[in-house]
């Protein structure tokens, strides 16, 4: 069985970030499968849930009715020391066991964790016929090696419009993108609503002051093997939710802005399609996982405009710190 590529989709291309040996997976049947995987994957869709909820302001002052602005956003999302390993326990697991008798668990590599043949423990991997076979745990993906630092990116294009009441309509929409080798769309809409004109104190205050709630979509699907195996697919799906209390400065051509709240996600993980590993052991859809999280959120940043070009950076606290970026331009 050829190996599985896991892979992070960035708006229309995708990242790939590790090889996963399905089939001496599969061996030591679903249910090890999936507890192993879970572990495993875990950083790339946390930090893509948390990764796409960045970018969604750079300013809290609203529009003029009808003003608009239209935007590209890149987020990278850095996964903390902490998710480079997970906890490998023997008690989770039937057919899958530590090589070493004498430890009950050890920590292995995440997608994001060590290369080094060092780190990566022996695996022993038994089928209902009582055949075993030993191999080292799985590599990291080696990103870190590659550019430094361990990172989950992501990217949106989205546009704002000025509405009533000062309050910002702001859209992230990409219709469903179709080739042999993938699928993708997103969806997503915040509200962003001055709250100064309601607050007497407030109003006096000599800057921005507003309140941001959005909520995003993104779909996506890899075909493993469009040409032997098409039925074989890697699906991720993301929805996110965010709220802040947003508060900016206007400087001449620079503005000073930072916000507080919290942001969630919810991913789903799909192996789908028809697999035979080499014991003639067939498994249809054989992994299914979920993903959730939530975290306190604050984040800082500026914003420069430069020749009719608004381009902006700032920094998210938060489980997986993020970095964002956007380009694009607005009026107000």
């Amino acid at each position: 069985m050829k190996k599985i590529t896991i892979l992070v989709f960035v708006l229309f291309s995708m990242v790939s970030y590790a090889q996963i040996d399905l089939e001496s997976i599969l061996e030591g049947g679903v249910a090890d499968a999936q507890t192993f995987l879970k572990g495993y994957i875990e950083p790339a869709p946390t930090g893509f849930g948390y990764g796409v909820n960045g970018g969604w302001y750079t300013t809290a002052k609203t529009h003029k009715l009808f003003g608009f602005d239209i935007a590209v956003i890149a987020n990278l999302s850095m996964v903390p020391s902490s998710s480079e390993t997970f906890t490998f326990d023997n008690a989770d697991y039937q057919n899958i066991q530590l090589d070493d008798n004498s430890i009950s668990s050890a920590e292995l590599p995440t997608l994001f964790g060590s290369q080094k043949l060092a780190d990566r423990p022996l695996l022993e991997f038994s089928d209902d016929d009582g055949n075993t076979i030993s191999s080292s745990t799985l590599p990291g993906s080696g990103l870190e090696q590659a550019i430094g630092f361990n990172a989950v990116p992501s990217a949106m294009v989205q546009v704002g419009i000025g509405l009533w009441k000062n309050t910002d309509l702001k859209v992230r929409f990409v219709p469903k993108q179709s080739a042999p080798e993938y699928e993708f769309s997103t969806f997503g809409i915040g509200i962003q609503h001055d709250l100064k004109q309601w607050i007497p104190f407030v109003r006096r205050l000599p800057f921005d002051v507003s309140a941001l709630v959005a909520w995003n979509d993104v779909k996506s699907k890899a075909f493993l093997d469009v040409k032997n195996e098409p039925t074989q697919a890697l699906e991720f799906n993301t929805k996110t939710f965010l709220f802040q209390i947003l508060a900016s400065k206007k400087l001449s051509i620079l503005t000073l802005y930072g916000g507080i709240g919290s942001s969630s996600f919810d991913s789903d993980v799909n192996v789908t399609g028809t697999y035979i590993t080499s014991q003639d052991s067939e498994f249809i859809d054989p992994i299914s996982l979920n993903y959730t999280g939530s975290s306190f959120r604050a984040n800082a940043g500026f914003s420069i405009k430069v020749i009719g070009i608004n381009l902006s950076a700032d920094y998210t606290v938060q489980e997986f710190n993020t970095l964002s970026v956007t380009a694009g331009f607005s009026i107000r």
